[in-house]
């Protein structure tokens, strides 16, 4: 105690009076000090178990910097005082930097609108639907029916696809066909794409000759669709393809999405 108390401390009965004022004083500012808090973190849409302990941590600050006022009237050295509070202000700091940016970059997305909910999006490696939009993460849904939770501030600091910003998604499949070929394949091909179910007629279907060997020919056809369409598109255009070119001594491959080219091309179709 005598290290925290100034040597020659001396008080009368009017300073322990106005000392325990100071407090109480204190712990009723503490009580709409944590209201405030609670309203303006609600605001911002801080998760609850985050904005309990804000609002706790400002009573107590509250509550400290009055007693320490109280003790400084007593003739009490303020000085531990202040440090402690000092110190507890910058643990504090530390421990919501993270938080505090996460509620800045969901603030920027939910004004800014980079990302809507029932987006499809890919960023930090997944891929799946934006289901949910708060103040620390950006929730979605991938296709296999994981939930992923993407920090806000991860997600603004780096590069993200919005796959269903434009409304429309465009697929790719590689048709290699053995033997020749007619003239008119790769027109059949975007007819054969543009009856697909879920193909978008602007812009209309496009098949590209990539390849003529000996014994194949490759082609890549591309189309357009909805971005929840993808996937049933992309199957009704396989089966379709390989059906209407397929025959006997004729043989097709349809994939999709096309491979990565080999080192050394593939014998066989």
């Amino acid at each position: 105690m005598r290290d925290f108390f100034s040597s020659g401390l001396s008080f009368t009965g009017w300073d322990v009076v106005l000392a325990v004022t100071v407090i109480v004083v204190a712990w009723l500012c503490a009580r709409y000090a944590r209201r405030a808090a609670d309203r303006v973190l609600a605001g911002v849409r801080v998760p609850d178990d985050l904005r309990h302990a804000g609002v706790r941590l400002t009573g107590y600050v509250v509550v400290f910097l009055g007693v320490g006022i109280a003790l400084s009237l007593l003739g009490a050295s303020i000085q531990p005082v202040l440090a402690v509070a000092i110190l507890l202000a910058v643990v504090a700091v530390l421990a919501l930097r993270g938080i505090a940016d996460n509620v800045a970059a969901g603030i920027v997305i939910q004004t800014r609108r980079p990302v809507r909910i029932d987006d499809t999006i890919e960023a930090l490696g997944y891929t799946g639907r934006v289901r949910e939009l708060n103040s620390r993460s950006v929730i979605i849904e991938t296709p296999d029916g994981r939930v992923v939770h993407l920090p806000n501030q991860k997600l603004l600091d780096n590069p993200f696809v919005n796959h269903s910003a434009t409304g429309r998604n465009a697929s790719e499949l590689q048709v290699r066909i053995g033997g020749e070929v007619e003239s008119g394949t790769p027109e059949l091909i975007a007819d054969l794409l543009a009856q697909t179910p879920g193909v978008l007629a602007d812009p209309p279907p496009r098949v590209l000759v990539r390849a003529i060997e000996p014994h194949r020919t490759t082609l890549t056809a591309t189309c357009w669709h909805r971005p929840s369409d993808g996937a049933a598109v992309v199957s009704a255009a396989v089966t379709a393809i390989g059906r209407r070119l397929g025959g006997p001594g004729r043989p097709v491959s349809v994939v999709a999405p096309p491979p990565a080219p080999a080192l050394v091309p593939p014998a066989d179709v």
